[in-house]
């Protein structure tokens, strides 16, 4: 049996952020130009050198749970079925609450977000009520125009998410998708983008496994052709997900213990149906008995929510590493 290799994607270390400060630069460069205070910046790396910020640095919002892809090391494909599709009663909820709350940052993801049907309109509709919208797919849409409308929605940032060590390695991760199709949309998303003259940013999360994490170098070239920055992002072995090969550990998965986590302190989440959990993992756990919903965006105020006691709490627990809520945080690896 393979040694067990231990990695975090909490990229504290100076050096290593001195090595990648060409990608910080850019991408940060990019949203504070959008009108970002610096404050909710700084406070996404280290929010605990600052106090609780008053509304969410960052709304992360579900399109939908449905993937078209099923994911060796993800616990997506185990979610039930019917999978749910934002409604547009639910949808009309969400723009009234971020009218009122006037949140910074928004960031669509899913499951496959661009699996809704009308993701480029929705999309569209949020970028107003918002400084910087970005959105996170998987690269393999069936259509060229899908990602033509994507870029007219005004989007601000698009992340696409890429297993390292080609085509051999990326198929047998990431089940039902083409390398070669996402070859072909990854050169037609930045023809388009320079066509159009859009100010979009195309970013690649270059997934990194112990086996390829030697591939790093060679593969952020590689991807440098077609996007304006490259992040690697380690595959850490997932607490609901029962594969193990070929996975990073955190230390917190092994000794059940509470990560120090920032979530708390910068990100808020709406699901497809339009509820708002502590935090994504509560709101995305195969186990009904670790889910924490604390409202639901038609009924209750974004900004109520991040001041109400449980997200308090949980900030407050964090601080300290004291309270009884971050029982439920044993092993988690969302920080």
């Amino acid at each position: 049996m393979a040694e067990k290799q231990y990695g975090s994607n909490k990229f504290k270390d100076l050096g290593w952020i001195a090595s990648h400060w060409n990608y910080y630069l850019r991408l940060n460069s990019h949203v504070l130009m959008r009108g970002v205070p610096p404050r909710e910046l700084i406070g996404l790396k280290y929010p605990f050198k600052l106090a609780d910020p008053i509304k969410p640095p960052l709304l992360s919002v579900d399109f939908t749970d449905a993937c078209d892809l099923a994911c060796v090391y993800c616990n997506n494909p185990c979610f039930p079925h019917p999978r749910t599709m934002m409604s547009d009663g639910i949808f009309n909820c969400l723009l009234q609450n971020l009218r009122a709350a006037k949140i910074n940052r928004v960031r669509v993801g899913g499951g496959e977000p661009m699996l809704h049907p009308n993701c480029a309109e929705m999309l569209g509709k949020l970028k107003p009520l918002t400084k910087y919208l970005s959105i996170i797919t998987n690269g393999q849409w069936k259509e060229p125009h899908e990602i033509d409308e994507i870029l007219l929605s005004g989007v601000d940032l698009i992340e696409v998410s890429v297993d390292a060590g080609g085509a051999k390695i990326y198929e047998a991760s990431r089940q039902n998708a083409s390398y070669r199709r996402l070859l072909q949309n990854i050169r037609h998303l930045r023809h388009q983008r320079d066509r159009l003259k859009s100010s979009t940013l195309i970013r690649i999360r270059l997934m990194l496994r112990p086996s390829t994490k030697h591939l790093e170098r060679s593969e952020t070239a590689f991807w440098k052709r077609y996007a304006d920055a490259v992040l690697p992002q380690l595959l850490l072995k997932h607490p609901d997900s029962e594969y193990d090969q070929d996975l990073f550990y955190t230390r917190v998965y092994d000794q059940n213990t509470a990560p120090v986590c920032s979530l708390p302190f910068k990100d808020l989440q709406i699901r497809p149906d339009g509820r708002i959990p502590l935090c994504p993992a509560k709101g995305t756990s195969l186990d009904p008995a670790k889910r924490s919903f604390l409202g639901h965006v038609c009924h209750d105020s974004l900004i109520d929510i991040w001041n109400g006691p449980a997200f308090k709490a949980m900030r407050q627990a964090q601080r300290t590493r004291q309270g009884k809520i971050m029982e439920g945080c044993k092993g988690c690896n969302y920080s």
